[in-house]
Order: structure tokens, then C-alpha cells, then sequence
């Protein structure tokens, strides 16, 4: 974490060269008052204080007054807008981070967590960039100003004084630990409360439809009690610093007056010089104490860091990435190929054998769980690769660059990826720079037109957060649309038509037929009418391809693909 700051720092230089200057001075300014303090009582008490080192003290008094502001306005702003610069720059590292993982890196992490660490974790480390450094200017360079001081006053008196603030750094050094260690439980607690509270809000509707409701606020009950305990905890360390700061501030002023009458009337030191004392052991209980709390602000950062780094160098255990660009697609081919997800017992695909040529259209059919989406997974590169070959344009695949292969492909997951955002913004998400005559074109082919007159403000509609104000069928077709609009030259569709009816979904089919007649289509579903038209099918079952042709080879065969599209026949007819 220190390489960290220190990297930052050495990144603006002269802004830290002159909050360091600028805290010097302000320093200055803070002991300033107290020799002018002795000065005017010594005078006093001698009877030879003079009109003019009255008004000569107290113009010092004023300087050291507006000096102090002055400064302490300038390096309070400089300081602390660098600490938010700090934290930009690690939470930025860390989004660019997530935005270039893949699906593994995903299956690592809660998104509770992810939260955790972006926010509360993000702003532990601004606190030790800011206040931690400013511990560290502010209070170490006060110490090394006034000490030295107060010893040339009283090497005796100031040693015996500041052995209660000495004990008062140890106490708070002691008990931090323990506070740590509070903090910590809080925080893990915070962010498995954030992950049950975003997994609540996206299945409120099956919530509700169960209904769980009851079960749910009780649970999050015992949660927000242990945060509370937690947070009692914590709060009955802090409370207990104040009484102990000021209990050991009255025992430093007793041995002060103690110590100071006796050396007084030995002729050793002056009242002066004692009030002096007892004011620069005033001034020094702060920074003790805030030398103390650094040690908490260190200890948290730290652990704080430590979260943040693991979510930055943890990989997503890719390949490393090709140097090929891929501009056209030409052959997608897959050679004896097998994959098992991490950690998985047995292999999801097994020996999978097929081509896929420029212009094609290739069905992947099956029961649940056979593999299909498994098998586009591979294509899209979401998870490292399995054994067996793998080749784009008869090259393998990890000789390219994994950008230059997305760029071709346009993709519509089984799952709505819908945003905070009109209707119009999420399709043209799909492309940069689209114009509203491309986005209606897109939406014609999604056969989403007649939905789009109804809605209230047209595209500019907007749908709430992933889609939650619209149907099932219209979140497909908004995807869709996001995919047609790309217009890219491999079209993945992973039953991305399973919430439409019967009739719309031929309308998209025949669209999609017109439109992409010398581009590649590559269809999954578990409606076979989706399909008719493929060029090859591919029928999976456990991983293994157990039947393949045209689709009317395949009802010749009398296999799955053709008792399946009698019984889909036979359920549409009745």
C-alpha cells in the first residue's frame, strides 16, 4: 500500500513539495503564539512590559493569526482533493480491471463484494491518503517544533510531562488493535449485506410470487443487528479515547503546576515559561493522539488495500492474449474438442467435431443442461480453453487478439442485459455513433415496431433498471435489436427467442433470413421451427454431438431432432 502512495506522490511532486512547505509554516505559526504568550507574562510579572512590546507582540499575535488560516486553508484543499484524486485513480484501475475480464474472473467474486471494495474500501484508502498524511506533516512536524522547545524551557519538567501522553499513544496503539480487528468483521459484514440486498432487488418479482417477503425482512433484520452490534463495538472504543485524553492531559497539567512551583521558587524557571509549558503539552495532545490514530487509519487502509489489490491482480486465468487481428470470418472449426468448467466434476463438452463456413447458419439443439450455451461460450472466449483444437479462419484461436474476434460477433445471451436507460440508448449501445434511422431499421427487424408505437415516449421510453418495466418478450427484442444494429458478421442468438410467441418469432427468423443471407447465423434454442431453415444442426446431448445434418436429414434419421419436432408440431396445431 505505501509503494502505492508513494508512486502517487511521486506522480505530482511539486503539489506534495508545497502542502509539506505550506504545513511547515502553518506548524511555525501554531508555537509562534505561545513564546509570544511567555514573553508578555514575563514582562508582566518584572513590571517592565513597555507600550510598545505590547503592540509589538500582539501585531506578532495577529500575523501568526492569518498566517495560520491562510496556510491551513491551503494545504487542508491541496491535501484532501489529492486523496479523492488518489482514490479516482484506484477505483478507475480497478474498473478498467473489471471491464477487460472475462466470465471467470466473475466466478471468483460476490458482486456484494465488488460493491464493497469499489466504495467503502475506495474511501478507507482516501482517509490514509489524506488524513494519514496529514497525521504525518501536520502532527510529526508540530512534535519536532514544539519538543525541542519545551526541553531548551525544562529538560526535567517537559519529560516527566509528557510521560502520561506517552502512555496515552500506547493506550490508543492497544486498544486500535482491537478496534481493527471490529472494523473488519464490519466490513465483511457491509458487503455480504450489500450482495443479499442487490440479489433481493433483481429477484423481487420471484420473491413476491413465492412469497418470501416476511422470511426476507427478517433476514435482513439479524444482518442489520449484527451490524449494529458491530458498530457498538467500534463506538465504545472511540468514546473511551476521549476520557482517556483528557484524563491524561489534566495528569500532564498537574505534574506541570507540580514540578513548576518547585523550580519556581528555586529561581530555575519563570511563570512564563510554566504557562509556556503547559500550553505546548496542550498543543501536543492532538498530534499524540492523532500519531496514535494513525496507527488505526494505517491498519484498515492496509486491509483495505489489500481487498482492492487482490481484486486488481487476480486473473481471469486466460491465455495470454494473440497478436493476429481477425478482420473477416471466414471458417470456424472445432477438432475433438472437450471443456470442463473449473472446479467441475466431469467435462460439459466432450470430442466436439464440426465447420462452420462464411454465410452458414448453424442450429445447436438439445435437451437442458446438453452443452449449448457451453458451446458458445467457447466462441466467445468467456473461459480459457479445453483440449482439442479450436480454429477461426483455420488458425487457432488464441493466435488472435480476443478484441479484434469480439468486434465480428454479435451476441444475445439467454439473459435480458438491459441498462438504466431509454429504450433508444440500450439498443444503440450496439453500435457507436448510430443515428435514430438505424435504430428504428434495428427494431423493425426485431419485429418490436408495434410495441415501440405503444410505449409512452417511443424510444426515449425508459424501462427502468434491467427492463423491470417491461415484458420478457420486449427485453429479447430490445436485445435483439441491440445485436441487428451491429450488423456483425457472426450473429449469436442463444435461445434469445424463447419469451416471443410463435408467429413473431417466424417474422425475426424471416428477417433474419433476408437481411443476413451472406452472413453467419448461429441459432440455440429449444424451439426447432427456429431452425428449419439452418444449414447444419447440431443435436447435443451430455456434451456430445449425437445427431447432425440439415434439418430435413434429420427428420429422415427418426432420431431426437425429428420426436421433438412432432411433438412441437403436434402442441402448436392443438
Amino acid at each position: 500500500m505505501l509503494t502505492a502512495v508513494w508512486r502517487y506522490l511521486m506522480r505530482h511532486p511539486w503539489r506534495y513539495l508545497l502542502i509539506a512547505v505550506v504545513l511547515v509554516i502553518y506548524d511555525f505559526s501554531l508555537v509562534l503564539p505561545t513564546q509570544v504568550i511567555q514573553r508578555l507574562i514575563d514582562a508582566l510579572t518584572k513590571a517592565n512590559l513597555t507600550r510598545m512590546q505590547l503592540w509589538n507582540e500582539v501585531g506578532l499575535l495577529v500575523a501568526a493569526t492569518l498566517v495560520s488560516y491562510l496556510s491551513s486553508y491551503l494545504w487542508n484543499t491541496r491535501l484532501f482533493q489529492s486523496a479523492i484524486g488518489f482514490k479516482f485513480d484506484l477505483q478507475a484501475k480497478s474498473f478498467r480491471k473489471l471491464i477487460s475480464m472475462r466470465q471467470a474472473f466473475y466466478d471468483k467474486f460476490r458482486s456484494g463484494d465488488m460493491v464493497t471494495r469499489f466504495s467503502s474500501d475506495a474511501e478507507y484508502l482516501e482517509e490514509f491518503a489524506g488524513y494519514g498524511l496529514m497525521i504525518v506533516l501536520y502532527g510529526g512536524g508540530l512534535i519536532a517544533f514544539v519538543i525541542p522547545v519545551m526541553f531548551a524551557i525544562s529538560w526535567q519538567i517537559s519529560l516527566w510531562a509528557m510521560t502520561p501522553l506517552l502512555f496515552l499513544v500506547w493506550f490508543f496503539w492497544y486498544f486500535g488493535k482491537k478496534q481493527d480487528q471490529s472494523i473488519e468483521d464490519n466490513r465483511e459484514a457491509v458487503a455480504s449485506l450489500n450482495n443479499e440486498v442487490l440479489e433481493v432487488v433483481e429477484g423481487i418479482r420471484v420473491t413476491r410470487a413465492y412469497g418470501r417477503k416476511a422470511e426476507l425482512a427478517q433476514q435482513f433484520h439479524k444482518h442489520t443487528e449484527r451490524l449494529v452490534d458491530l458498530g457498538n463495538t467500534i463506538t465504545r472504543f472511540q468514546s473511551a479515547y476521549g476520557p482517556v485524553s483528557t484524563a491524561m492531559l489534566g495528569l500532564s497539567t498537574a505534574i506541570i503546576l507540580g514540578l513548576g512551583a518547585h523550580y519556581l521558587l528555586a529561581g530555575h524557571i519563570t511563570l512564563g515559561q510554566i504557562i509556556a509549558l503547559q500550553l505546548y503539552v496542550v498543543s501536543l495532545v492532538e498530534p499524540f493522539v492523532m500519531l496514535a490514530d494513525l496507527i488505526i487509519v494505517y491498519q484498515t487502509a492496509t486491509t483495505s488495500y489489500r481487498k482492492i489489490e487482490e481484486l486488481i491482480e487476480t486473473s481471469d486465468d486466460m491465455e495470454p492474449d494473440g497478436l493476429l487481428q481477425c478482420s473477416e470470418f471466414e471458417t470456424l472449426s472445432f477438432k475433438d474438442y472437450s471443456f470442463a468448467y473449473p472446479m467441475a466434476e466431469r467435462s460439459s463438452l466432450q470430442e466436439i467435431s464440426f465447420e462452420l463456413s462464411a454465410g452458414q447458419t448453424l442450429g445447436i439443439v438439445g435437451k437442458t443442461g446438453a452443452g449449448k450455451t457451453t458451446l458458445i461460450r467457447q466462441l466467445l472466449r468467456q473461459y480459457p480453453l479445453g483440449s482439442g483444437q479450436l480454429l477461426l479462419n483455420q488458425v487457432p484461436i488464441l493466435d488472435y487478439q480476443r478484441a479484434s474476434i469480439d468486434q465480428l460477433l454479435g451476441y444475445v445471451p439467454q439473459e435480458h442485459v438491459l441498462f438504466s436507460k431509454p429504450v433508444g440508448a440500450n439498443i444503440a449501445l450496439g453500435k457507436v455513433g448510430s443515428q435514430e434511422e438505424e435504430i428504428r431499421r434495428a427494431v423493425a427487424l426485431a419485429s418490436f415496431s408495434s410495441d415501440l408505437e405503444q410505449m409512452s415516449a417511443g424510444l426515449e421510453t425508459p424501462i427502468g433498471e434491467r427492463g423491470v418495466s417491461i415484458s420478457g418478450g420486449q427485453k429479447q427484442r430490445i436485445s435483439l435489436a441491440r445485436a441487428f444494429i451491429k450488423d456483425p458478421q457472426v450473429l449469436i442468438l442463444d435461445d434469445a427467442l424463447s419469451a416471443v410467441d410463435a408467429r413473431t418469432e417466424r417474422v425475426i427468423i424471416k428477417n433474419i433470413q433476408e437481411e443476413r443471407q451472406d452472413k453467419t447465423t448461429i441459432i440455440v434454442t429449444h424451439r426447432l421451427s427456429a431452425v428449419n431453415h439452418a444449414d447444419l444442426v447440431l443435436v447435443l446431448d451430455e456434451g456430445r454431438i449425437v445427431e447432425r445434418g440439415r434439418p430435413d436429414e434429420l427428420l429422415a434419421q427418426g432420431g431426437w431432432y425429428a420426436q421433438q419436432y412432432d411433438r412441437q408440431q403436434a402442441s402448436e396445431e392443438e
